[in-house]
């Protein structure tokens, strides 16, 4: 068979084409730093990076998820804390004015001081975590807690608090169907108006406002054991948040850890490694510039027998 010029010359055009077609593609993986910058660089590939996508995209969401419902825990533990404290100055003041040699007077002043007690709590009972109320249930747009009062002179405020919200909770999605519950009926941590702290701190204060000093002493007696019991209803559920933050910290560790090997494992697919890749880059130079050296040499002897 013989080897004609044009034959000869399609042959290094083919062979230079793809030289420039592989240098082409060192450039770009030296640019990116990816071995694989479309699909048809490695289909097989391609599917594991855009699963690893997909992993790394839930664990974030499942990261924010923690990191919020820790701060929300964090909140909440803040907030029942300083509840508590608020119970026990109420309950100290209980045993401290019910004393048969307390004045009416020293009742009086106490009896304000129960009242602001009462709205502070009424007031952290109706806390709101990122815009919604944290112990109204599902009912986070309203208030869960609400008292009786008009706010006028001739009406006395009979500080008679209601519950407005459900037995709902506040879940925590932490993994793929997985969730952390934490409990946000406020009965669970308040009473319903009618029992718990409102109702113990309604009848505090209607005692020392009574003018009956006797009747009063019985009155303001009676709350103590009640606003102890209230006392140790917080804290029950203060203790309930720390399995639960331990839980949420175990968890944010898991996914940190799982988030690097994913990372790890899609590095292993996508990422290109320079020092081999500029090593290739270098080496199809030098076999390109041989084959444009010897193309040349070829097709001008080729030309120079033609005029011959």
């Amino acid at each position: 068979m013989r080897i004609t010029q044009n034959m000869m010359s399609n042959i290094f055009m083919s062979n230079l084409r793809r030289q420039t077609e592989a240098m082409l593609e060192r450039q770009e993986q030296i640019a990116s730093q990816k071995r694989i910058n479309r699909p048809s660089d490695d289909p097989s590939g391609m599917g594991r990076v855009l699963g690893g996508r997909s992993s790394l995209s839930a664990i974030g969401q499942y990261t924010d998820n923690i990191k919020q419902g820790k701060t929300r825990l964090e909140f909440m533990e803040q907030t029942l804390k300083l509840t508590d404290e608020l119970v026990q100055q109420a309950r100290r003041i209980a045993e401290e004015k019910s004393g048969g040699d307390v004045t009416a007077a020293e009742r009086s002043f106490a009896a304000e001081q129960v009242k602001e007690i009462y709205d502070q709590v009424m007031q952290l009972a109706n806390s709101r975590f990122g815009g919604r109320y944290m112990f109204a249930g599902y009912q986070t747009d309203e208030a869960p807690f609400t008292r009786d009062a008009d706010g006028t002179a001739s009406t006395a405020d009979d500080y008679t608090a209601a519950y407005n919200g459900d037995s709902g909770s506040f879940q925590i999605p932490i993994a793929d169907n997985v969730k952390v519950s934490v409990d946000a009926d406020g009965r669970n941590y308040f009473g319903d108006g009618s029992s718990g702290v409102f109702s113990e701190l309604q009848k505090l204060i209607n005692g020392l406002e009574n003018t009956d000093l006797t009747a009063g002493t019985a009155q303001i007696q009676a709350t103590v054991d009640p606003l102890e019991a209230a006392h140790v209803q917080i804290m029950n559920k203060r203790s309930e948040g720390a399995p639960k933050q331990y839980r949420l910290e175990a968890s944010e560790q898991y996914w940190a850890n799982f988030k690097s090997k994913v990372q790890e494992a899609m590095g292993r697919d996508e990422d290109a490694d320079i020092t081999r890749v500029a090593v290739e880059l270098n080496n199809i130079k030098i076999a390109y510039e041989t084959s444009m050296a010897a193309a040349a040499k070829i097709i001008q002897r080729g030309l120079v027998d033609f005029l011959g």
